[in-house]
């Protein structure tokens, strides 16, 4: 059996494409060969890896386009604003009562006023980074 031969019967038997006499005919060959047995597993083991591979990348591109309707889109922004809205509301109401209420020890009053500066810094600097680098990234037309 010539090395091309070979090769071609290897691969076919790997893909499922061998007929049962191209089967019979590679595993006569390696019957007394275990390196070539050997080969004929690290080929079927690559193959389980790259199936592996098309199949996530197939989970990807349903994710991506189930992405890429706009309705998904409108809705994941409408929830995120009510979500950031409300937590704003309760944050913001909530630091204005605690620093009206005289019974509060001062020491609350300052610790609370900076987490709350700090995640209001926080999240301004989150939104800058995004916007500026929606606005310059090189990659937009990759698709996962």
């Amino acid at each position: 059996m010539t090395e091309e031969r070979l090769e071609m019967l290897m691969v076919k038997v790997t893909d499922d494409a061998a007929t049962a006499a191209e089967r019979e005919e590679l595993m006569a060959y390696i019957a007394d060969k275990p390196e070539l047995q050997q080969e004929l597993s690290m080929h079927e083991g690559l193959k389980a890896v790259t199936d592996g591979w098309v199949a996530r990348l197939e989970v990807d591109l349903a994710q991506d386009r189930y992405n890429q309707q706009s309705l998904t889109i409108w809705w994941t922004n409408l929830g995120l604003t009510l979500f950031l809205g409300g937590l704003a509301v309760l944050m913001g109401g909530g630091m204005v009562e605690l620093m009206a209420d005289p019974s509060v020890p001062m020491w609350l009053k300052v610790g609370y006023g900076g987490m709350g500066a700090g995640f209001v810094v926080l999240m301004a600097a989150v939104i800058r980074w995004r916007m500026n680098t929606a606005k310059h990234d090189k990659y937009t037309e990759v698709q996962r």
